[in-house]
């Protein structure tokens, strides 16, 4: 049964008792839709905030928007989550795997693996391999649809024992966009490769240098390859460095072009690079990135919320081109500021104290 974003929470108003990972959650549900079953109103963005959900429920323990997920699928299954685009398919994989792990239920699984199936359809020998972004006509190997492709492949792996199958199919990814081009030479990932199969030096969204973390601590959890690890913390740290201003997320473009004036695409990437900076730290057991984590969440309370608890685009401020899609990516990293991995003391013989 549905839970209806009014029959939760209560008046979002008193959010100022909740904490705010608690208050924004509470806001982000009240857009979700009881007849399509998405949060917001554009499909792909609607995989990203039930992933926003499920993390929050898995980091806090708190069930009360977890109706959602049920709702997403039953209300979609039957389009198995597949369209044009195949990083619109992973990224609802991806929600698939995820509420596997937090029911169990069989159901979540076999929809990512059919999901997985379909996009390798679209994995071919042009540039040397890779996944085509959109599927016919076939057009642009770009990062996006191929890192999400080896953080679904790689996960999947790990999630089945005694696979072969999806961990071939991850390290074959990995291996392709390692030598693609598409990481250039400050470790920042471009958008994608142009038609002479090179890297076109389109911009270094941060979306762009988050999956990839996730998908490289997944591979790495499937083969303890710590290169793998040395790999994802270079981007990582690249990143942080590249694409932040006074330590605050910023997007490589100016002011509303990032925002709704630019269709709102770019509103959900900031999450996402923390989301998925958080799945490195955990699976790496670094506290090297605790530090970003804390100050992403203190900018965003102090200049980026409302009074209702909406939160928008920019997370320095103004708190405007406020949105779903700006909400759950805000939460997202609401959400990895808590239970951040302990500071591992040394000795002076390497043994952990």
């Amino acid at each position: 049964m549905l839970i209806t974003p009014s029959a939760i929470g209560g008046d979002v108003s008193s959010a100022v008792a909740m904490s705010p990972q608690k208050a924004g959650m509470a806001e982000l549900f009240l857009s979700l839709s009881p007849k399509t079953g998405v949060i917001g109103k554009t499909w792909w963005q609607g995989a990203i905030a039930l992933s926003t959900l499920e993390t929050y429920q898995q980091t806090t323990g708190d069930t009360a928007y977890s109706s959602a997920i049920e709702a997403a699928f039953d209300a979609n299954k039957s389009r198995k989550f597949e369209n044009q685009a195949n990083d619109d398919t992973s990224w609802w994989g991806l929600a698939w795997l995820q509420a596997y792990e937090i029911t169990g239920s069989r159901q979540y699984l076999a929809m990512a693996e059919t999901d997985a199936n379909y996009v390798h359809e679209d994995w071919d020998s042009t540039c040397g391999g890779g996944i085509w972004w959109l599927r016919k006509p076939r057009a642009y190997k770009n990062a996006i649809s191929n890192e999400l492709f080896l953080e679904l492949t790689a996960w999947l792996h790990n999630a089945i024992p005694a696979d072969t199958k999806y961990l071939s199919w991850a390290e074959a990814e990995w291996h392709w966009f390692k030598n693609s081009g598409m990481i250039n030479s400050s470790d920042l990932v471009n958008d994608g490769l142009d038609d002479s199969c090179e890297n076109n030096n389109q911009p270094t969204w941060t979306y762009n240098q988050g999956v990839i973390l996730a998908g490289l601590a997944q591979l790495y959890t499937a083969t303890k390859d710590p290169g793998l690890l040395t790999e994802a913390r270079r981007i990582a740290t690249a990143a942080i460095g590249h694409l932040t201003v006074r330590g605050v997320l910023e997007e490589p473009c100016t002011g509303t072009q990032c925002g709704t004036k630019a269709g709102g695409v770019a509103q959900s990437f900031k999450g996402i690079f923390v989301r998925d900076l958080k799945v490195l730290a955990v699976t790496a057991k670094t506290s090297q990135f605790n530090r970003f984590f804390r100050r992403q969440a203190r900018s965003i309370e102090e200049n980026d919320t409302l009074r209702s608890h909406q939160m928008g685009m920019f997370w320095a401020g103004p708190a405007a081109d406020v949105t779903s899609y700006s909400q759950a990516s805000a939460e997202d990293a609401l959400v990895a500021a808590l239970k951040l991995p302990l500071l591992v003391q040394v000795d002076a013989y390497g043994q952990r104290r």
